[in-house]
């Protein structure tokens, strides 16, 4: 499995990114242009899927917060958003999975950082939608992600196993 396509918002650099990968991608730009921050997107969903010692507070944490994590141009729209397509090949026409994620601060009380999108879809059926109904009665569950609940991504621990096992060379 290899993935096809990276989509991001508010992420770093990038106040929004599209881009298509392949089996060997060469990342050249400028110093100080994002190339750091764009491969961190991969070392984020490691930690992200990681379910011992992971998650999403840990790979915000390891980064400084969400404010040190969100583009400086999202000054009104706060959500970052990372979205990776996944292919057995880059002639699929349809990825065998595609995952987002999106979180933003809270923005009160606890100032906590909670996921506003969570989706899993399946050679194009959506298989994870959130928030749920569930996340609405108890916003501490958009405290994490199911990606890095061995109990709820049952449906997709593949997916979680494959950016759990990511190296970062």
């Amino acid at each position: 499995m290899l993935i096809t396509r990276l989509k991001l918002k508010n992420w770093r650099n990038f106040p929004e990114l599209d881009v298509p990968l392949g089996h060997r991608v060469y990342v050249i730009w400028a110093n100080a242009a994002g190339k750091s921050n764009l491969l961190d997107v991969f070392r984020f969903l490691r930690t992200l899927a990681q379910s011992e010692g992971g998650g999403l507070q840990k790979a915000l944490k390891e980064r400084g917060g969400p404010k040190k994590l969100r583009s400086l141009h999202a000054r009104q729209d706060t959500e970052v958003r990372i979205e990776v397509e996944l292919s057995e090949s880059i002639h699929d026409s349809t990825p065998r999975w595609r995952y987002a994620v999106a979180f933003k601060p809270e923005g009160k009380g606890k100032q906590r950082v909670l996921v506003t999108e969570e989706t899993v879809w399946n050679y194009g059926e959506r298989i994870l939608r959130r928030p749920n109904q569930e996340d609405k009665g108890d916003t501490t569950r958009l405290t994490q992600t199911h990606l890095e609940q061995i109990n709820n991504n049952a449906e997709f621990r593949e997916l979680a196993e494959y950016f759990a096992d990511t190296t970062y060379l």
